[in-house]
């Protein structure tokens, strides 16, 4: 497998990519994917650079924490984030194991999420970020929070959500918890 930043290079094979959810194949199939004003895509390559294994886009952003004074919601910010708006797996490489590291098995998702939560560490080094911010969808809820540590938002949490993620899953990490 190869990691490589999204470029127009590679836009003649993005087309194939079905991770079986319409809204995140679309993501990346249309030029927002491309736009640095919609964070920077990273893909997952096959060796030969043809089939795009996986994909995830990042984008800057922050978390808050609101208390309710006065009946007026008063927000302080907690930190600033890196906000994982995707990050899918084709379909016909979804829930294959790679490997098993002691009782962890590894899935193409870990790999996937860990290039992302590494990427996200070399660009706090030089930015400042605390926290890695996502909403997740039902399937994707186990690959976070059971496997690789996310919490659910707390109650006084809080980050802005597009509409097409109002029902999925807040979920964060502390940038500090991750490991090199």
């Amino acid at each position: 497998m190869i990691f490589v930043k999204y470029t127009s290079e590679y836009s003649h094979i993005v087309f194939d990519f079905d991770c079986r959810n319409m809204v995140v194949n679309n993501f990346l199939k249309s030029s927002a994917s491309l736009d640095k004003n919609e964070g920077v895509t990273y893909l997952m390559l096959s060796d030969n650079k043809d089939v795009v294994i996986g994909y995830y886009n990042i984008s800057a952003s922050r978390l808050d924490s609101v208390q309710n004074i006065g009946g007026n919601n008063v927000f302080e910010i907690m930190g600033s984030a890196a906000k994982i708006n995707y990050l899918a797996i084709h379909k016909d490489y979804q829930g294959k194991l790679i490997d098993t590291v002691g009782n962890k098995k590894i899935y193409f998702g870990d790999l996937l999420l860990d290039h992302c939560e590494q990427k996200i560490l070399e660009l706090s080094k030089e930015i400042g970020i605390s926290f890695i911010t996502l909403c997740s969808t039902n399937e994707g809820y186990h690959l976070y929070h059971d496997r690789n540590d996310y919490e659910d938002f707390e109650d006084d949490m809080y980050m802005i959500v597009d509409e097409s993620d109002k029902n999925c899953y807040k979920l964060y990490k502390c940038v500090d918890n991750l490991i090199e």
